[in-house]
């Protein structure tokens, strides 16, 4: 089994071999946990939906093909995508009026070349664009964190949420409008 390829490892796990699933959670487990910790920057919320996700997709493994160019990886990034964004959804309705807020991101230290009122200023914009970034819908932040953060191309992003490229090239270009609209009236326009 050491050397079995991944199409060959998907297709037991599809006739119920329990060491084929098993070989394919430990490969992947790593890569989905924290895709999901980048979405939602909790530990415990990152395994729930890698979970989630592997739950998914071994349901739905017999919906899996090869053709295309399609790998197992890709195909389970994209259910892992959408779990988060079904997560972050949920979080949104459970807080009843409270929107989901990236400011719980740990933030990193500031630079010691910087002087203190730099350091003061840059932590006044990051508050803004992370308060600005309340107003965008869960979807909306995933793709915006995978395009500004993670600097993936349109078409990467589309794959990973199973979407068209103008859907998200669409989704971009609101979020941009909605955090520029709130930081205008405090930065001014560019």
């Amino acid at each position: 089994m050491e050397t079995m390829s991944e199409e060959t490892t998907v297709l037991l796990a599809r006739e119920g071999s329990k060491e084929a699933f098993r070989r394919l959670y430990d490969g992947h487990r790593e890569g989905i946990y924290r895709l999901a910790f980048r979405y939602l920057r909790s530990a415990q919320d990152s395994e729930d939906v890698m979970q989630e996700t592997f739950v998914r997709a071994f349901r739905g493994l017999k919906a899996f093909d090869f053709g295309a160019g399609s790998s197992f990886a890709a195909w389970i990034t994209k259910i892992c995508a959408h779990c988060a964004i079904d997560h972050l959804r949920k979080a949104r309705r459970r807080r009843a009026g409270d929107h989901l807020s990236l400011s719980e991101l740990p933030q990193e230290p500031p630079s010691p070349l910087q002087g203190p009122d730099r350091t003061i200023d840059a932590r006044r914009a990051l508050d803004g664009i992370l308060e600005a970034m309340r107003l965008l819908s869960p979807g909306q932040q995933v793709i915006f964190e995978m395009r500004y953060r993670q600097h993936l191309d349109v078409r990467e992003i589309a794959a990973r949420v199973g979407s068209s490229e103008s859907s998200v090239k669409t989704q971009i270009a609101r979020s941009v409008a909605k955090l520029r609209k709130h930081l205008e009236p405090i930065w001014g326009k560019p």
